[in-house]
């Protein structure tokens, strides 16, 4: 191998002490071969003619080889042109090959569920999704038993035995299919590509195509039992109902302001005095928002103080948000809602109360000064039913069915409404709320009889 190059060890060793930067030893024996001295040491490398002709130069063996050494990688380029093969390309490719393998070795460290569920989508949901953390607890109620199991190796038998257990505790279709979903979504993403890996961890997800099982004639029953109560929770309140809600709100204030009177008088002078408030507890002015707008829970939990703008051209305030429900959606839109009458009275009487209120959470826990806790409505609102008669089948959710009734009934452009409520378009609107109050019903019914009656009499034929 010594006779391979010209370039012998003793000459490189002169080369390296006397020669300046940049300066090259060409070989006698292998055209375009030579060794580059550089700043910091040197390196062996090669100039050649690809296949297209061009002139390129390679970087073929650092400097710590010996020169018979360097001399047999050239040759081997060499040779790799006459086949046909561009060398650097092949080094390029050999490379890249190299790097993806890692990557791919790096990205199999988490093919399992559990390992995908902790270190991926964990993390995913919670920075991404406000409410992340409720479908990832789902995931892992539901799902926890197959962690151990790597992700292309489950099957539509391991959601299968998952359902009908589930279902023998008797737990609703509805959940069922909500918690499949959520475990499904996660498989999805395990399909994409990671930052900085171009291969995804999971190629497909197993259980894509698996639906659940078809509905038995008694849960076909009991859905439609279930969608009934649903469509009664989309009428609109009767003035009954109302004045529960309006009783049982005042009670709970009153309730409020005379336990405070009674702690301040009994030693906590430290206390502030309720009397003088106009809402003692931030849950009424919640109702009032929800009944007043038709805002989901969600967002008015997510609202703040920038989302009111005022414009001082017609002196008109605009409440302006986006849906959390949509926000990551393509198609998101934001909603614009008119600030004005008992809207504005309350958002005006809140605000007088607080200390800060030019910026941050319109409520806001006092513990934390972080966003409530999504459920928090629930426990005030089982009070305020309970002080007022208020039905307890009566959801809180059924402001916003409340107020969309009530303006379709008011003959307001199902467009309009969608625009108001976050809708995309009118579609649900036109499925689940045109129809008219029962009574209004009753009352066309019988005049269209009395129609009849009429025609039938002077036709005698009754």
């Amino acid at each position: 191998m010594a006779d391979l190059t010209s370039i012998t060890q003793a000459k490189l060793s002169v080369f390296k002490k006397e020669a300046d930067p940049r300066q090259q030893l060409g070989c006698d024996k292998i055209s375009g071969f030579f060794y580059i001295k550089l700043s910091s040491g040197g390196a062996w490398r090669l100039r050649y003619t690809d296949l297209l002709g061009k002139r390129r130069t390679a970087t073929i063996a650092d400097a710590n080889i010996k020169p018979s050494q360097a001399a047999a990688e050239a040759i081997s380029w060499k040779a790799k042109l006459r086949e046909g093969i561009d060398p650097l390309s092949y080094k390029e490719a050999l490379a890249q090959q190299q790097r993806e393998a890692e990557q791919l070795k790096a990205a199999n460290v988490y093919i399992s569920v559990g390992a995908f569920y902790e270190s991926i989508y964990i993390p995913h949901k919670l920075d991404n999704y406000r409410y992340g953390a409720g479908t990832l607890k789902v995931i892992k109620h539901n799902f926890e038993h197959l962690f151990n199991r790597d992700m292309d190796k489950l099957n539509s038998a391991d959601i299968l035995q998952w359902y009908n257990k589930r279902k023998g505790k008797g737990i609703k279709r509805s959940t069922l299919v909500r918690d499949f979903g959520a475990f499904k979504a996660m498989l999805n993403f395990a399909t994409q590509p990671l930052k900085g890996v171009n291969e995804p961890i999971l190629k497909v997800n197993p259980i894509k195509s698996f639906t659940l099982p078809a509905l038995t004639i008694k849960e076909q029953d009991e859905l439609e039992a279930h969608n009934e109560k649903l469509s009664h929770q989309r009428d609109i309140f009767s003035q009954e109902v109302k004045l529960q809600i309006s009783t049982g709100l005042q009670l709970y204030s009153d309730n409020l302001k005379k336990k405070r009177r009674s702690s301040i008088a009994h030693g906590k002078s430290h206390l502030v005095n309720l009397d003088n408030l106009t809402y003692p507890h931030w849950f009424i002015p919640f109702c009032h928002i929800a009944r007043l707008t038709g805002m989901r829970p969600s967002d008015i939990y997510a609202l703040k103080w920038e989302n009111l703008l005022f414009n001082q051209f017609n002196d008109q305030t605009t409440l302006i948000f986006t849906p959390s429900k949509t926000k990551k959606a393509e198609n998101s839109r934001k909603i614009k809602f008119p600030v004005t009458g008992e809207l504005k009275h309350v958002f005006d009487s809140w605000a007088a109360q607080q200390e800060q209120v030019k910026k941050g959470l319109i409520f806001k826990s006092e513990r934390t000064n972080k966003t409530l806790e999504r459920k928090a409505h629930l426990r005030h609102w089982k009070q305020v039913k309970a002080l007022g008669g208020v039905p307890e089948s009566l959801d809180f959710y059924s402001f916003r069915h409340n107020f969309i009734s009530e303006l379709v009934a008011r003959g307001v452009p199902v467009l309009t409404i969608a625009g108001l409520v976050g809708h995309k378009d009118g579609s649900m609107i036109a499925t689940n709320y045109l129809r008219h109050d029962e009574q209004d019903m009753a009352s066309y019914l019988e005049i269209l009889g009395q129609n009849w009656n009429e025609i039938n009499k002077e036709k005698k034929w009754i």
